[in-house]
């Protein structure tokens, strides 16, 4: 009981502020928040603000940065001193960044996948700094996937990957969270891609091909092996993806393990939350824990939308889990306030 008095509160707390802070709420980055920076002047120094012990005042850090993979960021502060800062501890980070990269962030914010695909393209070949590229790169794979051009998605994420091996930017893979989407609405790539060279091509096959009873042995195969050899963020995406086979047998669906996934996901960043949490809704859902699905399943389109279809889907079935659970109030002020993820025809 306690548990679903949690969940209402915070979907409470979640509807109640939809109207004021949606927009606020599709941040990129949890760990960079690179929505606040592009608001900021251009600097000839950058700054990194982490969190302090104790639950003080965050404390800033002027500094040069050096590099940003994996989970730490590299900074040199005043003379030649060198910070290793791991992102955990970081609260935002501010550096200077081309008009082109503003502006991308801009339309990215604005739903605008066209024209902000054409200015971080235009971004990325005027950058120098490699973990800076890393960073447009990202963003530039959302523009992709949130158009619908998921090859281009992937193999920007490849890039990435091949730069920074550990990089948590594999979360902008365009991996299927729900393979009920049309064909058209999510990624299609061959049983050939499953023993591709890729790590991140695999993992992507993997999820596109989970659902197809012909090639399931394969994918489970694939992600299970990948399972055995990854970490990090990747990891997680991987744990995750598996957790679709309970969906794709309801049977073998048990309350107990659904609770230990929602156990899990509270270690991951903001960001890698969206695809678990959504499959978590889901799952939560066809267990009949509405008050939890619907707490889950708002996750994706109130704080970090993915592509269009999939945070719409997200969206419905939190509209779903709301009326199931009796709260039709709230079903229809989701309804009618949320504007969902925009016209990916923009």
């Amino acid at each position: 009981m306690k548990r679903a008095g949690r969940a209402s509160a915070i979907i409470c707390r979640c509807l109640h502020q939809l109207s004021i802070c949606a927009l606020l709420l599709m941040s990129h980055d949890d760990s960079l928040c690179a929505d606040e920076e592009s608001r900021l002047p251009l600097v000839t120094d950058d700054r990194v603000v982490v969190r302090s012990e104790g639950g003080y005042r965050p404390k800033t850090i002027s500094c040069v940065i050096e590099d940003i993979t994996g989970q730490k960021i590299v900074v040199r502060r005043t003379g030649s001193t060198v910070n290793v800062i791991r992102l955990q501890e970081v609260v935002s980070v501010q550096f200077r960044k081309s008009e082109e990269f503003n502006e991308g962030l801009k339309k990215l914010r604005e739903r605008d996948w066209k024209k902000a695909l054409t200015a971080l393209q235009s971004a990325v070949t005027t950058e120098n700094r490699n973990w800076a590229r890393r960073e447009i790169n990202a963003h530039l794979a959302q523009a992709y996937r949130a158009l619908g051009e998921f090859e281009g998605c992937l193999a920007t994420v490849e890039k990435i990957v091949q730069d920074d091996p550990d990089t948590r930017h594999v979360v902008e893979l365009p991996l299927v969270w729900d393979e009920r989407l049309p064909a058209e609405n999510r990624i299609q790539l061959a049983a050939a891609d499953l023993k591709s060279p890729s790590v991140v091509r695999r993992l992507t096959a993997a999820s596109a091909l989970l659902h197809d009873s012909s090639q399931e042995v394969s994918a489970v195969a694939v992600l299970k092996d990948l399972e055995k050899s990854s970490t990090g963020v990747l990891l997680e995406l991987v744990r995750a993806q598996l957790w679709r086979l309970r969906l794709l047998h309801p049977d073998q669906l048990r309350e107990a393990e659904v609770s230990s996934w929602s156990q899990t996901v509270r270690q991951l960043d903001r960001r890698t939350r969206s695809g678990p949490e959504f499959i978590i809704g889901r799952a939560l859902l066809a267990t009949h824990d509405y008050d939890n699905a619907a707490t889950s399943l708002l996750w994706m389109p109130l704080l970090e939308p993915l592509d269009p279809p999939t945070t719409n889907a997200s969206l419905q079935e939190a509209i779903t889990a709301l009326e199931l659970s009796g709260r039709q109030s709230e079903a229809d002020k989701l309804r009618r306030e949320y504007h969902p993820t925009g016209d990916i025809e923009k």
